[in-house]
Parts: C-alpha cells; structure tokens; sequence
C-alpha cells in the first residue's frame, strides 16, 4: 500500500480517534503540548511578558502561566499556536513525502523532553509525556520500521485533525457563548466566528496544500475530498 493511501486512512482514523472520550483526551493532549509551547515561544521571541509554566489536564485541556497586558497581543499568541501547530502538520507531511519516518517519531520524542525539562509543571501533564515518550520509544528500540511508519503517519494525520477540529469549535462556540469563547475571548473588537472562519479557511488550504504538493493528489479530487472531510466533521462536531 501506498504512503498517499495510508495517509488517507490514518485521516480517518485521526478524526475517529478524535471522537472516542479516552483516546480524544490522551492523544489530544499531544496538540494541546504543541499549541503551548509555540504561545512560550511567542511571548519569549516577542518579550511582551512571561511564560514559562505549562499545565495539562485529564480533562484534555491545557493552560500556559503568562503575563502579556494588551489584550490584542494576547489575541495574536492565541493566534500563533494555532497557526504555528497547522504549519507544523504541514512540516510533519513534508517529512513524510519522503519517507523521513524516523524524523517525526524523533520530534515527538525531542518536543516531549524539552518541555519536561522547561515548561510542563504539573504531574499529570509530567506523566502523560513520559508515557508518550515510552510508547514512541518502542518502535525505535526494537527497530520495527513498519511500526514507526505506521505511528508516524498517525501523529501527523492526528495534528492535521486536531487543528480542523479546534476552528470548527471556535466557530461552534461563538454561536453558543456570544461571540467569546474560551481563549480567543481576548479578543475585543473582531468578532471571533470571523476568526473562527479564518482559522479554517487556513485549515483547509493546508490540507489542500499538503494533498497537492505533498500527496501527488490532482486538485479536482481534493475540491471533492475536502466537501466529504466538512460534512462529516460537521456531523461529529455538532
């Protein structure tokens, strides 16, 4: 089979998984992780206040200690890590298109040590990343290459999920909350569905951009493929 072929089937399996109550938490956690750091780095690149302590939670939620006074700054960090998570799916399915398997196992691993060492201060969040890193770690000691492909593929469909996902929610929560859901409810002028919507038309332009130039998938095909991905995800969603 296919690296394309297994992809599209590890999509599926990424947006199930996102579904299911145990796994959605533990697995979700991992682009919970990924969004924190990048708000960290962002404040300490930026030096507009402190962050330097990241919580997670068995609820499969996530939280970052900062300090930043303006409330658009605060909105642009917000910003950042999502955006920053959708580029990193997209670096993780160019590794991919060249079947650099090892390299993203290697990522995960090398994300989830570091931020032992420098941010994660709570011990659920401590043992949730000690646990990942032990199941990644498997593949690599036993030199399974099929497992590594395999686990490969799946984090990276999983990222990809996750950041579809997180814009249908804020558009979703909009709706439910006035307008000011969790934590894009810093933002004080622009209405969030309109960031919402700008988080998935971005979204699904990465989509477009990985199956395109990443999959070898023709354009017609994906227009059709991405109507199937909406209207399935609008289902589980809502």
């Amino acid at each position: 089979m296919s690296t394309t072929s297994l992809i599209l089937i590890y999509l599926a399996a990424a947006l199930a998984v996102s579904r299911l109550p145990v796994f959605r938490v533990y697995f979700s956690l991992c682009n919970i992780l990924i969004e924190k750091v990048i708000h960290v780095l962002a404040v300490v690149v930026t030096r507009e206040g402190k962050a330097n302590k990241i919580k997670l939670y068995k609820n499969g939620s996530g939280e970052t200690t900062n300090i930043v006074n303006s409330k658009v700054k605060r909105v642009m960090i917000v910003y950042i890590g999502y955006t920053g998570t959708l580029l990193l799916a997209m670096g993780l399915f160019f590794l991919l298109s060249f079947n650099q398997f090892h390299f993203v196992i290697y990522f995960f691993i090398g994300l989830m040590v570091v931020s032992i060492l420098l941010w994660v201060r709570n011990l659920f969040g401590v043992l949730w990343a000690l646990s990942f890193i032990l199941l990644l770690a498997l593949p690599l000691y036993f030199r399974n290459d099929l497992a590594i492909m395999h686990v490969s593929i799946f984090l990276s469909s999983l990222i990809l999920i996750q950041a579809i996902i997180n814009a249908f929610q804020v558009i979703g929560n909009s709706f439910k909350n006035g307008g000011k859901p969790g934590a894009i409810a810093k933002i004080a002028r622009i209405p969030v569905v309109f960031c919402g919507i700008a988080l998935l038309g971005q979204s699904l332009y990465a989509v477009y951009f990985i199956f395109y130039e990443f999959l070898n998938i023709k354009a017609a095909m994906i227009r059709f493929e991405l109507l199937e991905v909406i209207q399935i995800m609008e289902k589980f969603i809502t």
